[in-house]
């Protein structure tokens, strides 16, 4: 047996408050996770097919950018309650790539799929100083999502659960790198995971009294085109400027603002 973290929500004056518990949890593979499904996607109707065949047949077919987003009020929502900013801002880039279409869509054996939903993948270090990767889960409701991931990513930090293990590519890979600031940074992939969008979050850093971040973006880009990036980058700057759009449902208003 060990222990796993719980949070309750407590209202006062209309401020959110999450108070962390104890409850004692069986230790084990996280059963919790729901792998997302996958729908082929017809090629005579698909209006990216143009782009999608045309991308296909590069060497390098993703598209990748690191652009510098302020966490100044994100990090201070996280201090107030008491939560991992990693964790956060993971929640944040699962959603936002969760109400972009376009960037649930994969190439599975060179057949182009749209997700049902997509979930997360956390790098987490060990207690021997090797990363893990972790999948995550992803219900759109972030005092549900943090729970469960934080107890997750805590039990594999630990060595007290194995990371779960799926060829389902409805995930994004999300890392956090701590220790150095960056400006251009470009993941490693496979032909088989090119599809699969990584996002590099590094070094927080100060810039005229505000904190930010460089956060990578890759994305295959026969499948997603800079608006669709746009889109999800509005979708991430919202949530950085009033980080209590955590505390319920979201409903973009990109094409509102374009």
């Amino acid at each position: 047996m060990h222990k796993r973290l719980f949070f309750n929500v407590v209202s006062l004056t209309g401020i959110v408050e999450y108070r962390v518990e104890e409850e004692t949890a069986t230790r084990g593979t996280h059963s919790m996770i729901e792998w997302p499904t996958a729908t082929p996607i017809d090629l005579d109707s698909y209006p990216r097919r143009q782009w999608y065949e045309h991308f296909s047949q590069f060497d390098i077919p993703v598209t990748y950018r690191t652009i510098q987003i302020d966490v100044t009020d994100l990090k201070d929502y996280c201090k107030r309650n008491d939560l991992k900013f990693s964790l956060t801002i993971g929640f944040i880039l699962t959603r936002a790539t969760n109400h972009v279409l376009e960037f649930r869509n994969r190439i599975e054996n060179d057949v182009p799929v749209a997700y049902d939903k997509i979930i997360p993948s956390f790098t987490v270090m060990t207690v021997n100083k090797v990363f893990a990767i972790t999948k995550g889960v992803y219900t759109d409701s972030f005092i549900n999502d943090y729970r469960h991931n934080l107890s997750i990513n805590e039990d594999v930090a630990k060595g007290l659960a194995v990371p779960a293990k799926s060829e389902n590519q409805g995930q994004v890979f999300i890392t956090v790198n701590p220790w150095t600031t960056q400006t251009a940074v470009q993941a490693p992939f496979t032909k088989q995971l090119a599809s699969v969008p990584v996002f590099c979050v590094g070094k927080m850093y100060d810039d005229n009294g505000r904190i930010k971040v460089g956060l990578g973006l890759q994305v295959h880009h026969g499948l997603v085109d800079g608006y669709h990036i746009g889109h999800f980058v509005h979708i991430l700057e919202r949530h950085l400027e009033d980080p209590t759009l955590l505390e319920g449902p979201y409903v973009s208003t990109f094409d509102q603002s374009t």
